[in-house]
């Protein structure tokens, strides 16, 4: 299977790279990916030193070196498109640049090209989109009952990017996976400048003096190894031959309704220690200069349903990012 993730040094795409590195070697797995390292060229990156990988410096806002980086890998039988300006306050500050790197624009042009010029069926697209295209007025949103209405930049350049994808990309090869808040250990091959929030959690428990939570904005925070392997799922079921009935996009969340104080509470009950310290408070005594959805809670069974995949709930998915579970 000859895979192009673009963003593939980030935290999720380091995750799915590090799957398929393991895969059986009889396999035969080509990986590239992007990365937007001002210092690090592609000739002394980390990860361009790692068998079977393949490493391409792509700019995703304006399309440079996308074509190389296409032409170099193809055929193509999956494309995974991890990268984004995933800091909701950035993209706010940002919000041309934003909606630039957001929208897959040069990534679909490019891949179409090169299907157009080979003939060949064109390779699956899986897109990672968010829960934040939801207005954050519902609980437990379903794809085809709640309409998306995103409040903030964030939201809507991702809603873009669905709807771009939608309309400029082969029909039935292609999907958009509705990502709730991303969990996992640090990343398998290198480092990430975003911190983890579970380490903040942690580091808070540590402490005595009291650290404010969130008790009233609702999210479905879901495993990063479970991402992939819904997107190994999905891969599997598309195949190369058909294009798919399935829905255009999928929401894509752990079972568990949480707010972050219960995110702190039950990874306190994971630690053995006393969650005294944590305090409630309403997320409008933060000016975050953003606008955040309430409840973003979602119901994912229609994905769950189709790869089979059956997401660990919080307090699993702590104990495997705190190393006290393998996975």
């Amino acid at each position: 299977m000859r895979v192009l993730i673009v963003g593939g040094s980030g935290y999720l795409g380091q995750f799915l790279l590090k799957y398929l590195l393991e895969r059986p070697e009889d396999e035969v797995i080509a990986v590239g990916y992007t990365y937007a390292d001002e210092n690090a060229g592609p000739i002394d990156h980390p990860l361009t030193k790692i068998d079977r990988c393949r490493a391409f410096r792509v700019d995703a806002a304006t399309g440079e070196g996308m074509d190389a980086c296409v032409r170099a890998m193809a055929p193509l039988d999956l494309v995974v498109n991890c990268a984004a300006m995933s800091s909701p306050g950035k993209c706010e500050k940002e919000a041309e640049l934003a909606m630039n790197l957001n929208v897959p624009t040069h990534l679909c042009r490019t891949l179409l090209e090169h299907n157009q010029k080979s003939e060949a069926i064109a390779p699956l697209l899986v897109h990672l989109s968010t829960d934040q295209v939801y207005d954050g007025e519902s609980p437990n949103s379903v794809e085809d009952v709640n309409a998306p209405s995103p409040v903030n930049t964030y939201g809507r350049s991702k809603l873009n990017a669905e709807l771009h994808i939608a309309e400029n990309y082969v029909a039935g090869r292609h999907v958009s996976l509705r990502s709730s808040i991303i969990t996992g250990s640090q990343p398998p091959l290198r480092p990430v400048s975003r911190p983890l929030f579970h380490d903040f959690i942690v580091n808070s428990l540590k402490g005595d003096e009291a650290v404010t939570f969130f008790e009233d904005e609702y999210r479905c925070p879901i495993a990063a190894v479970d991402i992939v392997a819904h997107i190994v799922a999905l891969s599997k079921l598309a195949g190369k031959d058909a294009k798919t009935d399935w829905l255009m996009r999928y929401n894509m969340g752990g079972p568990d309704r949480l707010s972050r104080v219960d995110m702190a509470r039950q990874t306190a009950e994971v630690l053995g220690v006393s969650d005294a310290n944590v305090e409630a408070v309403s997320s409008a005594s933060v000016d975050r200069g953003v606008i955040s959805p309430a409840d973003i809670s979602m119901l994912s069974n229609k994905l769950n349903s189709l790869t089979l995949v059956s997401p660990m709930g919080w307090k699993d998915q702590m104990r495997l990012a705190l190393g006290m579970a393998k996975m």
